[in-house]
C-alpha cells in the first residue's frame, strides 16, 4: 500500500521546489497496489463530496522531476490509466524519490466540460509548471531548466538537428488538445513506451485522413510531421532521461492539408498496425480472410488496407497469438502429454523418422483422440464419418478427421490427425489402422466418405480392418461428394438437385422414377450413375450412394457434412501453428461438449422419456399422420407373423410385415434404413395396440443421448512452465516452405478424383532447335546429345 494526499478548493503557488498547494489536503487514505485510475476517481468522489452527477474532475499530480536526490517539482495532468500506472510504479519503487502521491483536483461542471475547457485546464496546468521550473532561483529549480536545455544541444548525425526541432516548436505556436480523447494528440500526454507513441500519432492520422512521416524515431525522441510540405503541423516528443516514458512537449501549428480520400489504403497504415487491430478478431473466430480484415478496417477507419498488407497482417497476428511455426513443434509433444495427464485415456500416435539425434525425430505426422470424445462415441450411431482439408500454413500439410454421429444426429469430433506427407495413400491407412486399434474398436461400422481412391482402396485389403468383404465396415459414398464430382461435360444445377432427390428417397418406387427422369434429361449422367463404385462384375452399385439400397447401415446419414460441417466446427484451423491447432481441437471439442451436455439436460427422464426430443417428435407426427390411415387387409402367415396392407390418405397402399423373429418392416422402408416406425407401421401399432416404442432402434434412446455427451474435459495449465514433465523425444519439422506464387485462402473443398478430371486440350507447343509443332527439343531429332544418351541408357 501507498499513501495518498488529496488537494482541492486551492491554487497552485511556485515555491522553491517547484510546483505547490496553498492549502492542505482535504483527504489522505492509505491504497492498494494494483488500484486503476477508474477506481481511484470513484475514491476522490467519495472522500471529497464532488458532486459525480454535476461535475467531472481534473487530476493532476505532483511530480518529482529533479535527480539525484534533488527536488523540482511540477505538475503531471493524469487522464488515463497508463500514466496512473507509471506514477504508481515509480512511487513504489522509489525512483521519484518521493514516497507519497499528492493530487491536485479542480472540479469542473459537466456543462462547461462539454466546450473544450478540460483542453484549457490542462493548457493552463502546463504553463504554471513550466512558469515554475523556469522562474525557480532555487538549484535544484535551475537543474530542471539546465537539463532541458542540455537535451537541446545534443547532435543528430552531426547536425545540430534536436536543437534545430525544440526551437521550431515555441510555445506561442504549440497546440493543445482535448487530453481526455485518447484518439487525440495534446501536449502533456504520456507513453509508457515508443511503440504506443507511434501508434497513438498513427491512429490519429489515419482517422483524420492525413499522412505524416518521421523525421527522427529513437531512444531519446521522437519527431513527425506532415507529409504536405505546404502543412507546418509538427510533434515532438522526448523520452525521459531514463527511457521509462515518452512525452509530447510540442506541437507545432494546425493541419491545413487537405483529408479528402477516397476510403483508398492510407499510407501510414501498416500491417503490423492493422495487426493489432485484428488480434481480437482472430482470437474469436480463429481465422478472418484478408476480405474480412479489409472491411472490418474500413469499418473501424473509413480507408481499406490492400490485399497483401490485410494477409500480412494476418500472418502477424497469428504468430503473435499463437507463436512461431517451427517453435510450435517443440511444444507439440510436451502439450499432447499434458491433455494425457489431465485426460487419462487420451491416444496419441505419432508418424516420424529417425534422425542423427537419438532424441529428436523428424516429424510426419500425429494422431490424436481425446478419452472423453472415446467414451461419448460409444453410446453414438455405429456409424463415422471420415474427410480432410489441407493445411494452407508455413509447412503446409493436410488434416484428416474422423466424427460420429449421437442419437439426434449431431456431430461428434471423434479423432484427428495432422499429416506432413503429401501421399495420401499412406496417410489414410496409417490413420485409419490407428483408429480401428486404439479408438472405434473392433464392432462393425459404416464409413461415409468421399470416392478418394486413397480411402477406397482401404475397403479392399482384408488385413486393413476394414475389409467389406468379411463385414468389418460398410463404406457408403457421401452424397453431397457425389454431387459435386459429377463430371463438367454434363454437370448442371437442375441435375444436381435431381441427382440429390433420388440419392435420399426411402421408396424403391420414387427412385426408379427419379433413376428414369435422370435418363431423359442426360443418358450420359445415368451411365455414370449407373457404374459409379461399381466393380468389373458388378452392373451397379446404388448400395453406395442412395439411401432406398443402404440396407439400413447409415441409418439416414446421406451426407458427411450435414447439418453442421465437420470443419465449420473448427473455424480457422487451417491458418494456425501444429500446437495451436491441436489447442484448437481441444478446445472447441471441449466447448461442444459442453453445449450440448446443457442441450440435453433438459431432457425428462425422470417422466420416463424414452427417446431424444428429435425422434420424440418425429413419432408424434408420424402418429398424427397415421391418424389418417386405414387398415385395409390383414393377413396372418403365422400365430406371430402378420401381413397388413395399409392405406393411406392419397388412396396409396403400403404393406407392413410385423413378427417377433424379425424385424418389422414396411413397404415404404424407412424402419429399415432409419430404425424409426414410419406413420404405416404406426397406424398398424395402433390397430393393434402394440406399443410402438419397442420398435424405435435403441440407438435413438434418450439415456445414450446423455451418456454421448456426459464425459467431462479437463484442460491442461495454460502456461508451459506448468505442463508436467515430459521425457519423451522432440519432433522437429521437415522445413520445406509451401510453395511460392500468389497468396491464396485454402478453404475445404472436396477431393475429386483424378479419373472424374475432364482432361482439358493439349496446347500446342513447337520445338526450339527445328521450330515443328508436336515435340519439344528433348525429343527432336537434331538433338544428338539427348538421343546419345537416351541410346547409351
Amino acid at each position: 500500500m501507498f499513501p495518498i494526499s488529496i488537494y482541492t478548493e486551492g491554487a497552485v503557488e511556485n515555491g522553491p521546489m517547484g510546483a505547490t498547494y496553498n492549502k492542505p489536503p482535504s483527504a489522505s487514505y492509505p491504497a492498494q497496489d494494483d488500484i486503476t485510475f477508474d477506481e481511484l476517481k470513484r475514491k476522490i468522489f467519495e472522500l471529497t463530496g464532488i458532486n459525480e452527477d454535476k461535475n467531472s474532475i481534473n487530476v493532476n499530480a505532483r511530480w518529482n522531476a529533479g535527480t539525484g536526490g534533488s527536488y523540482c517539482f511540477v505538475l503531471l495532468p493524469i487522464c488515463e490509466n497508463s500514466m496512473w500506472r507509471m506514477l504508481v510504479e515509480k512511487t513504489l519503487s522509489s525512483a521519484t524519490g518521493w514516497s507519497i502521491v499528492e493530487l491536485f483536483v479542480e472540479a469542473v461542471p459537466n456543462s462547461v466540460c462539454t466546450q473544450n475547457d478540460p483542453g484549457e485546464k490542462s493548457h493552463s496546468i502546463v504553463d504554471c509548471t513550466e512558469k515554475a521550473s523556469e522562474n525557480s532561483t532555487h538549484e535544484n529549480g535551475l537543474f530542471h531548466r539546465n537539463r532541458r536545455e542540455e537535451n537541446q544541444e545534443e547532435p543528430l548525425l552531426g547536425e545540430n538537428a534536436k536543437e534545430h526541432e525544440s526551437q521550431d516548436l515555441t510555445d506561442d505556436e504549440s497546440i493543445d488538445l482535448k487530453p481526455y480523447d485518447e484518439s487525440t494528440l495534446y501536449k502533456g500526454r504520456l507513453f509508457d513506451c515508443l511503440d504506443d507513441l507511434k501508434r497513438a500519432v498513427k491512429e490519429y492520422h489515419i482517422k483524420q485522413n492525413r499522412k505524416f512521416v518521421t523525421k527522427y524515431s529513437g531512444p531519446d525522441r521522437y519527431v513527425v510531421k506532415c507529409m504536405d510540405p505546404k502543412c507546418g503541423w509538427t510533434l515532438y516528443a522526448p523520452s525521459d532521461r531514463d527511457g521509462s516514458y515518452y512525452q509530447i512537449k510540442k506541437i507545432k501549428g494546425e493541419h491545413v492539408c487537405s483529408n479528402e480520400g477516397d476510403g483508398e489504403d492510407h499510407v501510414n497504415m501498416s500491417h503490423d498496425f492493422i495487426s493489432q487491430l485484428i488480434l481480437d478478431l482472430i482470437r474469436k473466430k480463429g481465422d478472418a480472410s484478408p476480405k474480412e480484415i479489409q472491411e472490418f478496417v474500413y469499418e473501424l477507419y473509413g480507408c481499406t488496407p490492400s490485399y497483401s498488407k490485410a494477409w500480412r497482417a494476418k500472418e502477424l497476428a497469428i504468430t503473435q497469438l499463437f507463436g512461431e511455426w517451427k517453435e510450435s513443434y517443440a511444444k507439440l509433444a510436451p502439450y499432447l502429454n499434458a491433455i494425457q495427464v489431465a485426460n487419462p485415456g487420451t491416444k496419441v500416435e505419432w508418424l516420424s523418422d529417425s534422425t542423427v539425434d537419438p532424441n529428436v525425430r523428424l516429424f510426419r505426422g500425429v494422431a490424436w483422440a481425446f478419452a472423453p470424445a472415446i467414451e461419448g462415441f460409444k453410446n453414438c450411431r455405429p456409424v463415422i464419418s471420415i474427410d480432410s482439408t489441407k493445411l494452407c500454413g508455413k509447412y503446409g500439410g493436410r488434416m484428416l478427421i474422423a466424427v460420429a454421429y449421437d442419437a439426434e444426429g449431431q456431430l461428434l469430433p471423434l479423432a484427428f490427425a495432422a499429416i506432413k506427407d503429401e501421399d495420401d495413400d499412406e496417410s489414410w491407412s496409417w490413420f485409419m489402422h490407428w483408429l480401428r486399434l486404439e479408438v472405434v474398436g473392433p464392432s462393425p461400422l459404416c464409413v461415409i466418405s468421399d470416392r478418394q481412391d486413397s480411402i477406397l482402396s482401404l475397403f479392399k485389403q482384408p488385413d486393413s480392418g476394414w475389409y467389406t468383404g468379411t463385414g468389418q465396415a460398410f463404406h457408403r459414398y457421401c452424397s453431397r461428394y457425389l454431387c459435386e464430382s459429377i463430371p463438367c461435360a454434363f454437370k448442371t444445377v437442375d441435375l444436381v438437385r435431381l441427382v440429390q432427390w433420388v440419392a435420399s428417397q426411402n421408396q424403391l418406387r420414387k427412385f426408379r422414377l427419379g433413376m428414369m427422369r435422370i435418363m431423359e434429361t442426360n443418358l450420359e449422367a445415368y451411365n455414370w450413375l449407373v457404374k459409379v463404385g461399381t466393380k468389373p462384375d458388378e452392373e451397379s452399385a446404388y448400395h453406395l450412394w442412395s439411401l432406398c439400397e443402404d440396407g439400413g447401415y447409415r441409418y439416414g446419414i446421406m451426407a458427411a457434412n450435414g447439418n453442421e460441417s465437420i470443419f465449420n466446427l473448427f473455424p480457422g484451423i487451417q491458418e494456425l501453428p501444429i500446437t495451436a491447432l491441436v489447442e484448437l481441437t481441444f478446445v472447441k471439442s471441449a466447448e461442444t461438449f459442453a453445449r450440448k451436455r446443457e442441450a440435453t439436460s433438459k431432457i425428462e427422464v425422470e417422466k420416463q422419456q424414452l427417446w431424444s426430443n428429435k425422434i420424440t417428435a418425429i413419432l408424434e407426427a408420424r402418429r398424427a399422420k397415421a391418424s389418417q390411415h386405414r387398415i385395409v387387409s390383414i393377413q396372418s402367415q403365422s400365430f406371430l407373423q402378420e401381413e397388413v396392407e395399409v392405406e393411406t390418405r392419397t388412396e396409396v397402399k403400403h404393406t407392413v410385415r410385423v413378427g417377433d423373429d424379425q424385424r418389422s418392416c414396411c413397404s415404404c422402408q424407412k424402419p429399415q434404413l432409419t430404425g424409426i416406425p414410419c406413420s404405416h407401421l404406426l397406424a398398424f401399432c395402433a390397430f393393434r395396440s402394440v406399443n410402438a416404442n419397442y420398435l424405435v432402434d435403441s440407438a435413438y434412446g434418450a439415456r445414450r443421448l446423455l451418456a454421448t455427451w456426459a464425459p467431462q474435459f479437463h484442460p491442461p495449465p495454460s502456461s508451459p512452465d506448468e505442463w508436467p514433465d515430459y521425457m519423451g523425444v522432440a519432433y522437429s519439422p521437415v522445413c520445406k516452405m509451401s510453395k511460392r506464387g500468389r497468396r491464396k485462402k485454402n478453404v475445404w473443398s472436396p477431393s475429386v478424383p483424378e479419373k472424374l478430371k475432364k482432361p482439358g486440350p493439349v496446347a500446342a507447343y513447337s520445338c526450339g532447335l527445328c521450330k515443328q509443332i508436336g515435340h519439344s527439343k528433348r525429343c527432336c531429332s537434331r538433338n544428338t546429345v539427348a538421343l546419345g544418351t537416351t541410346s547409351e541408357s
